[in-house]
């Protein structure tokens, strides 16, 4: 007798009451439910968000909204599949698995959509069980063509392929911030400056996303709403002090986008930046990829020059230069300036190191290895990324008291092989001072300071932040360091 050849395999799953069968040559694996899965912003409601796996960003898909069921609860017990397709990879969230099938090509029935504007999703059913049992099948390649679900094909392969590369430790840096809980981050290139405000004037020019003007220093810059950008709640402009503005500047044009805070700074190279959806067309270009930090936690690394499109930069940032020209100072004259940008941070005094000299910022942490007979301005060692850092109690080298501040940081900066951290209580902005403008503070007013920091400050100035002036201590990391050295030998 002849036997029966079966023309495919599938792979059958439960969602609700529904079972969905998937060819096996499109499923890679099937994983648990990831622990850290991150939402997305601008996402339909059908994705759940996405999950780092091994390196590449995938989108879980929740079929049961998709397929507009009624229960579409999310267990964390669940599975999610992740399907291939030509390259590209996806997740597809389950219920359960069921079974793996054989199935003869008579047993296939394939749909038309009339429509051709339909994703076509279900491709088909299987007749099993003499008919008794019909499962739907889904069509993999569709999933890809959906409104609103990436075209990350390209992304994806281009990252295996730049990981198959060699690539330099610590090439870009990018400054981290939040928004509605978000992890968001520039590379630091792409940033002006970033300032704190007291109050956002409301401006005579209206726009959705315009949340109203300020005035950096002659110059009206309108900000923009980055929740209400990112797909979320509108921004409240109550606690305003506690928030951060993000000065991005497109050819003469300048804007800012309100945070809630600034986090860190970290390096990361080109070839590690993660593929991720692009959620949404009008947003598509505004979305760089992911990058990791410290703690191995997504941020998602935003391209500056496409925040806005034109038309939109035109409306808000020319609109507003355009109408508010009386005040604002000329190119050829901006131009002429000699600026520096400061990390500007607390202990205590508000204090600043040259941007240039920070290799980057991460959390303060447990993990910090205490050195034994190390004097008591060595906190300890840190393994980072596998370099030994050695962290500096700040507060100690300047005797100051103790502060428990769960929100401390560590400034990391390279000195020679060695790499150094300095804990610092908080970071408070990056501070872009016109040096031709920046006035030093008296000696006799800051006598006891310079005492106190010896040859650690650089110069003591005050700068306008918001039409408010404050006082800066500018520290030289140099001859810091070199202190540090004499203390320990």
């Amino acid at each position: 007798m002849k036997k029966n050849t079966f023309d495919d395999i599938f792979a059958s799953f439960n969602i609700g009451k529904i079972e969905i069968a998937l060819n096996v040559k499109s499923v890679q694996e099937v994983v648990n439910y990831p622990s850290n899965i991150i939402k997305m912003p601008l996402a339909p409601d059908f994705l759940v968000g996405v999950f780092n796996l091994r390196g590449l960003i995938i989108p879980v898909i929740n079929l049961k909204a998709l397929l507009s069921l009624e229960e579409r609860n999310i267990d964390p017990l669940q599975k999610v599949a992740i399907v291939d397709c030509e390259g590209a990879k996806i997740g597809l969230l389950f219920d359960r698995t069921n079974e793996i099938l054989r199935v003869k090509n008579e047993q296939i029935d394939h749909f038309n959509y009339v429509d051709e504007k339909s994703h076509g999703v279900i491709a088909g059913a299987l007749r099993l069980e003499h008919g008794e049992r019909i499962i739907q099948v889904l069509n993999p390649s569709a999933l890809f063509n959906i409104e609103n679900i990436p075209q990350i094909l390209g992304q994806q392969q281009k990252k295996l392929m730049e990981q198959s590369h060699a690539y330099q430790e610590g090439k870009k840096k990018c400054i981290s911030f939040s928004v509605k809980g978000m992890k968001l981050g520039f590379e630091i290139a792409g940033i002006n400056e970033i300032i704190k405000v007291n109050s956002i004037e409301a401006s005579a020019i209206t726009d959705e996303l315009c949340l109203g003007i300020i005035n950096l220093r002659g110059q009206i810059v309108p900000v923009i709403d980055t929740a209400l950008l990112l797909g979320t709640a509108r921004s409240s402009l109550e606690s305003i002090q506690e928030k951060r503005i993000v000065v991005l500047k497109l050819e003469k044009e300048m804007f800012g986008l309100l945070v809630d805070g600034v986090e860190n700074i970290i390096p990361f190279q080109t070839e590690a930046i993660m593929a991720i959806p692009l959620l949404n067309k009008k947003r598509a270009e505004m979305f760089t990829g992911c990058i990791l930090d410290q703690d191995q936690k997504e941020i998602f690394l935003l391209n500056h020059a496409h925040v806005l499109s034109n038309q939109e930069v035109n409306a808000i940032t020319l609109g507003h230069s355009k109408f508010y020209q009386s005040e604002v100072k000329t190119q050829v004259e901006r131009g002429r300036r000699n600026r520096n940008s400061y990390i500007s941070f607390k202990l205590d005094h508000m204090f600043a190191v040259s941007i240039h000299d920070v290799r980057e910022i991460i959390n303060n942490t447990d993990e910090i290895i205490a050195a034994p007979g190390a004097t008591s301005v060595i906190k300890g060692i840190l393994n980072l990324r596998g370099r030994l850092v050695t962290i500096i109690n700040t507060r100690s080298l300047y005797q100051l008291p103790d502060d428990n501040n769960n929100d401390s940081k560590i400034l990391i900066f390279d000195q020679g092989e060695e790499r150094f951290g300095f804990i610092v209580d908080s970071i408070d902005s990056i501070v872009t001072v016109d040096e031709e403008k920046k006035r030093k503070v008296p000696s006799l007013l800051v006598q006891n300071v310079k005492e106190k920091f010896s040859n650690d400050i650089k110069e003591i100035v005050t700068v306008n932040q918001n039409e408010k002036e404050s006082v800066m201590i500018i520290l030289n990391m140099e001859p810091v360091i070199a202190r540090i050295k004499g203390l320990a030998a």
